[in-house]
């Protein structure tokens, strides 16, 4: 036999197949070793990203926070601002109040509102100070007075300062929030101012009454002579 010509023999066919095999492995275990690689980088950027997340909405949190502390902080300053400038105006009376006779109040009554003949009618003026300061008035230049109208004619009948000096005169005070009570009594004659000696005797009918302080007058109340 030529030597030059020689050749080995040949592997039996399951020596390359186990290579084969091996080889596949190797590849396998590389290509999971890869993706392990991979998923593990991402993991760890994902961490970073919540992370960096949680940071922001705490920050976000504790600004709103604070914010929301600040306005109720400015809140309750200015409510007690407003509250010690309501106390201090409620304690210390206004500079330009003032309270005049036409500030009073005035109101007439009568004791029954029928008089049997010969009953004389009792009158009465209540004066109430609805300001918050006293009213002085120099019942003097404004009279306090009781006045009868015929309730037919409207025409003054009588005065309790005709033929007799007022109920109340001088400087007089009317404290404020305060009322005061004035009482007169009708002898049923009719008078006029300096007409006192012959003064006829007022006719059955009816009448209505005023209380009057200067140019103040109560409402009128009605009553009957019989």
């Amino acid at each position: 036999m030529d030597s030059q010509n020689f050749a080995p023999d040949r592997l039996p066919e399951k020596y390359y197949k186990r290579r084969r095999a091996a080889a596949a492995i190797v590849l396998v275990i590389l290509a999971l070793l890869f993706v392990w690689l991979v998923s593990s980088l991402r993991g760890n950027d994902d961490s970073e990203q919540v992370a960096q997340s949680s940071s922001v909405t705490a920050t976000s949190t504790t600004t709103t926070t604070t914010s929301s502390a600040q306005e109720e902080e400015s809140t309750e300053s200015a409510e007690s601002s407003q509250e010690s400038t309501e106390a201090a105006s409620s304690e210390a009376p206004a500079e330009d109040a003032t309270c005049r006779v036409e500030d009073l109040q005035v109101i007439a009554k009568t004791n029954r509102p029928d008089y049997p003949a010969g009953e004389q009618p009792v009158f009465y003026m209540t004066v109430r100070n609805p300001t918050e300061v006293d009213c002085e008035v120099d019942l003097d230049e404004q009279p306090l007075r009781f006045e009868v109208y015929d309730l037919g004619t409207n025409q003054r009948v009588w005065s309790d300062i005709d033929c007799n000096n007022p109920v109340a005169q001088g400087r007089q005070t009317f404290k404020a929030g305060q009322e005061r009570s004035f009482e007169a009594a009708w002898s049923r004659t009719q008078s006029a101012p300096n007409e006192c000696g012959d003064r006829p005797e007022a006719a059955p009918g009816g009448y209505y009454l005023h209380t009057v302080i200067g140019q103040n007058p109560s409402q009128p109340v009605t009553f009957n002579l019989a």
